[in-house]
């Protein structure tokens, strides 16, 4: 076969493929528009995804951040504390409004109106401020002669073992509850295990005293 035949040939060849994927693509059109369309669609709902967290984040650092200025003018303003009761009736974010509220109100001692405030978000969540405003519950209730309450809280804190809550504190809390008790065979235990366990932190160093405490005191 002469070469201008053979080339001829193979034109021909690629002109039938080419027709044949041509027609082949419009019989299938439709599915492909739908495809494309379905990846469009995918494409605008992960951007604004993303765009809808990182406006959620600024809110969030928004508000953190008019919390803590609120908190800072406390002793100065006491208007401010009208204004952090407004924040704290915020459904999504009043739960942090709150802590700072009931922190307030307990190194006040008016634990009745700590306690109000911690029972209505306290179970919301179950994040770092979740377990704040649970640890600090329970020091209320042992303040207010109910260790007994405090130890169960403590006790499943310490059972689900949360990753943004330090271990050390929840031993630490549930030792003094305890020792508030009366049990304090529970909390020298408790506080011999951050003892050695834990014996570079604050809770640890605290624990051995507490240790000689409780042990001169037999």
């Amino acid at each position: 076969m002469k070469r201008a035949e053979r080339r001829q040939l193979k034109e021909n060849e690629l002109a039938t493929g080419l027709s044949r994927f041509v027609l082949w693509v419009k019989k299938h059109e439709k599915k492909f528009m739908a495809i494309a369309l379905s990846l469009v669609a995918l494409l605008t709902i992960i951007v604004g995804v993303r765009l809808l967290l990182q406006y959620q984040r600024s809110r969030e650092a928004g508000y953190l951040g008019q919390v803590l200025a609120l908190k800072a003018e406390l002793g100065q303003k006491p208007e401010s504390l009208d204004r952090l009761e407004n924040l704290a009736q915020k459904r999504k974010y009043g739960r942090i409004a709150s802590l700072v509220l009931a922190t307030h109100y307990f190194e006040k001692n008016d634990l009745v109106r700590a306690e109000q405030i911690l029972s209505g978000v306290k179970d919301r969540g179950r994040d770092l401020v979740h377990y704040q405003i649970l640890d600090l519950y329970a020091q209320v209730l042992s303040r207010r002669g109910q260790p007994e309450r405090a130890v169960e809280i403590y006790r499943q804190m310490e059972k689900e073992k949360p990753e943004d809550y330090p271990l050390d504190v929840i031993l630490f809390r549930l030792a003094e509850a305890y020792e508030k008790a009366g049990q304090k065979d529970q909390a020298l235990s408790l506080y011999r295990e951050l003892q050695s366990g834990y014996q570079h932190t604050y809770y640890g160093y605290q624990a051995v005293l507490k240790v000689m405490k409780l042990e001169t005191g037999r």
